[in-house]
């Protein structure tokens, strides 16, 4: 390596990583009104056609005047157990914009999103016994939704979301469509730059690397959802973040196998204790550094902002409201007792270093 070349890598290395402002999109939090043109049962699923491909479409939008203003964006199903036919009719999706068609727009500086879909009908697990209706599809995505919102109360290093209304006209039928509710979540990269951050490639994570406090914030957030459907080992359902430090920061997503939304195809991870999805089973490390006190103190501090963020999201049934401050009360409630912080959460930590198996690991494996 020259010398010139080697100054270069210095300076990468000892230069933080720029940080970039929030994006138009996830910068407001009011419904924004959508209309896709689209038919669910014409989308190549990516699990079960190996040939899937983005397809063009035209995406709506309003503005704040009340016009409606059109643009081009092409549309492709995302991987996963909801993309899976006989699981959900609406798949989640990717939509990829035109880089000439964003500027001036509230997508400006997007290219690729993921959107978070209703599921809809189609699921196919085998305990239940009726069909799910369309009203409890839309509840879970709203309560998934509000997941996000609580960790992004807690925390910086989260995904943002950005609630829509969105309509889908029928392309083979005049003046069919549906309406539903749907969210947009940031893209992994987006994250990584707005927090000054990198994204280590998928499988780099060291456990030496990993951020003690991070990894128990996230741990004990997860607790407080009751979700089990997730692994920063195996980066399942966990993105990983690289400080210019060179420590590992894991952030969640894919959020609806939580008790918190209480999905009837939900339940827990297999390997566990427990047979139903809102028992709280906590998964974070035993690992050094954690500042135990800080963290309970932390997550204490933003109680009150964080069963207030139910009240201000539109769409939310009286059940689910009494739902939600009924399961998140009673994690505050664990985090005001001494004993139950300590047999739940401290002393029932995974051990350190953690194994490559883990609980996620489907038990025929």
């Amino acid at each position: 390596m020259n010398i010139r070349l080697a100054l270069c890598v210095l300076a990468l290395l000892l230069c933080p990583v720029a940080v970039r402002a929030e994006a138009p999109l996830f910068a407001e939090n009011t419904v924004m009104t959508l209309s896709v043109a689209l038919d669910f049962k014409d989308l190549c699923r990516p699990r079960e056609s190996e040939h899937c491909d983005f397809i063009p479409t035209v995406l709506v939008y309003g503005t704040e005047s009340g016009e409606k203003r059109s643009m081009p964006v092409e549309i492709k199903a995302r991987g996963g157990w909801r993309s899976l036919s006989r699981n959900c009719s609406a798949p989640l999706l990717w939509v990829r914009f035109a880089e000439h068609a964003v500027p001036g727009t509230p997508f400006e500086g997007q290219t690729l999103l993921p959107l978070t879909t209703h599921c809809g009908k189609g699921v196919s697990v085998e305990s239940l016994t009726r069909a799910i209706p369309r009203s409890d599809f839309e509840q879970y995505l709203l309560r998934e939704f509000l997941a996000y919102r609580v960790y992004s109360t807690l925390t910086d290093l989260s995904l943002r979301t950005r609630l829509v209304r969105i309509s889908y006209p029928d392309p083979g039928r005049s003046g069919r469509s549906t309406l539903h509710y749907a969210f947009f979540t940031e893209h992994f990269d987006d994250a990584a730059a707005r927090t000054g951050n990198q994204r280590p490639k998928r499988g780099d994570f060291e456990p030496s690397r990993l951020d003690a406090q991070t990894a128990a914030r996230l741990a004990l957030f997860q607790f407080m959802i009751g979700n089990t459907d997730w692994s920063i080992v195996r980066e399942r359902n966990t993105m990983l973040l690289q400080s210019s430090e060179g420590k590992q920061l894991p952030v969640p997503f894919d959020l609806d196998m939580s008790g918190l939304v209480d999905a009837k195809y939900a339940g827990p991870a297999p390997g566990l204790p427990i047979d139903d999805v809102r028992e709280r089973y906590f998964l974070g490390y035993c690992q050094p550094g954690i500042d135990w006190d800080a963290l309970f103190a932390e997550f204490n501090s933003k109680r009150d902002a964080i069963l207030e963020l139910d009240d201000r999201l539109p769409g939310l049934s009286r059940s689910s409201r009494r739902w939600i401050h009924r399961y998140l009360e009673s994690f505050f409630t664990v985090l005001g007792s001494a004993e139950q912080r300590r047999a739940q959460i401290t002393t029932a930590c995974l051990a350190w270093p953690p194994s490559p198996v883990d609980h996620t690991i489907p038990l025929d494996d």
